[in-house]
């Protein structure tokens, strides 16, 4: 199955992070490759929709979707890229400092090629040091409604935007004792359920400064924010509480293991084995896409469970997704990423657009041509016409008539 990588390495910033890979140095690096199982393409291209990945360490954002049989991939650079939420008109990134809104402003043709979204950076909010993990946009929490809300995992909380201050916290675990940068218990993941914040998963129940690295197997637990109660215990970093098929869905990270919690049978039921270290989860119908990301080589990455699971399976750990087929538990496809890319942290599937675009922080000459403007009483010329857009200016002897470009019909995809 043939590959195309539109993949850039610019060099416009530095997250500073101690686990995250300068995009200065990114520069010098050969670009991640993308080697898919032999069923992959295909089961993505059957599913209408696209994937977009966070990447974590290497602050990468990328979309896989496929075009006459192939796979595309879109890898776009926007920081320490962390939590993902889609929806129909927007795209929201998370980072360590900061969060992204990206506005889908609908189909057009950029260089010569069809796509059926272009996603365009619209506004950014700086939230300091919060070390942003899980995102949800456009949520109820404790009967209030948010454009999003998020897991503050330093000041272990969850908070929402605030225009004047840094973030608004919403809720702290009742043994936190104080809002404070320290990482207490390591509040990485929460769960929606029927529109509204329903789950947060925590690596320990600590009240001390990083104090949950020290239990990190088996300390982690999962709280229903409704009742307060916790659903499951004995967890080992638990990441991504997802809530489909009438259950709700998670990564064992620190154990190697995707499952559901049931309360019948005691909490968390191990469904699958995880060939790394995941996080990010989403569900595609009847299959769910795990984010596998390779064990840091340092004391904290060989203390965890996982690293002699996979040592005494002789089991590669690897960076990429897997996806499993919930009716059976069987690992059904894979993609590997191999290169600068060695984390992943979130994974959100877009249904009915199978190609999506995005220029990032880069393509100037894209941004100073691309309009999208509401219905209103104006007249303007690209109302219900795909813009003919061009990520840098043509050659001289190639220039565009004046009056034409933004008025054209879309040619056929052309690869």
């Amino acid at each position: 199955m043939a590959m195309v990588s539109e993949v850039e390495n610019p060099a416009h910033k530095t997250t500073g992070a101690e686990n995250s890979i300068p995009v200065a140095t990114q520069d010098k690096m050969e670009p991640p490759q993308f080697l898919p199982s032999p069923g992959f393409s295909e089961w993505l291209e059957g599913t209408g929709g696209s994937l977009m990945l966070s990447t974590y360490q290497s602050g990468r954002l990328i979309f896989l979707y496929m075009v006459e049989g192939r796979l595309h991939v879109l890898d776009r650079v926007v920081g320490t890229a962390m939590g993902l939420a889609v929806d129909d008109d927007k795209l929201w990134v998370g980072n360590r400092e900061q969060i992204w809104k990206f506005a889908n402003t609908g189909p057009a043709v950029v260089d010569g090629r069809g796509y059926g979204a272009v996603y365009m950076p619209r506004k950014g909010y700086f939230v300091g040091p919060c070390d942003v993990h899980d995102i949800i946009a456009d949520v109820t929490f404790m009967g209030e409604r948010h454009d999003l809300v998020f897991a503050s995992t330093s000041f272990s909380c969850i908070a929402t935007l605030d225009e004047q201050h840094s973030f608004r916290p919403l809720w702290m675990p009742d043994f936190v004792s104080v809002l404070n940068a320290e990482d207490r218990c390591h509040l990485n993941g929460i769960g929606a359920r029927d529109g509204r914040v329903a789950y947060a998963t925590l690596c320990g129940r600590q009240d001390e400064a990083l104090g949950w690295q020290a239990i990190r197997n088996g300390g982690g637990l999962v709280i229903d924010l409704d009742s307060g109660d916790v659903v499951a215990d004995g967890l080992s970093m638990p990441h991504s509480p997802r809530w489909h098929h009438d259950r709700l869905w998670l990564l064992n990270s620190a154990a190697g293991e995707f499952g559901y919690i049931d309360p019948n049978r005691g909490g968390f039921v191990p469904v699958a084995d995880c060939l790394g270290f995941a996080r990010g989860l989403t569900f595609v119908g009847d299959y769910a896409v795990i984010g596998l990301s390779q064990l840091r080589p340092n004391s904290f990455g060989k203390g965890m469970a996982l690293h002699d699971k996979l040592a005494v399976g002789h089991i590669q750990q690897r960076c990429g997704l897997q996806i499993i087929d919930l009716r059976t538990g069987r690992n059904v496809h894979w993609l590997t990423i191999a290169g600068p890319v060695t984390e992943l942290y979130d994974v959100a599937f877009k249904p009915g657009i199978q190609r999506p675009y995005c220029p990032g922080f880069r393509e100037p000459y894209m941004h100073q041509q691309r309009v999208h403007l509401p219905e209103t009483r104006f007249e303007h010329p690209y109302r219900g016409k795909l813009q003919m857009l061009r990520t840098r200016p043509p050659e001289p002897a190639q220039q565009v008539p004046a009056g034409t470009e933004g008025n054209g019909a879309a040619p056929p995809l052309d690869e």
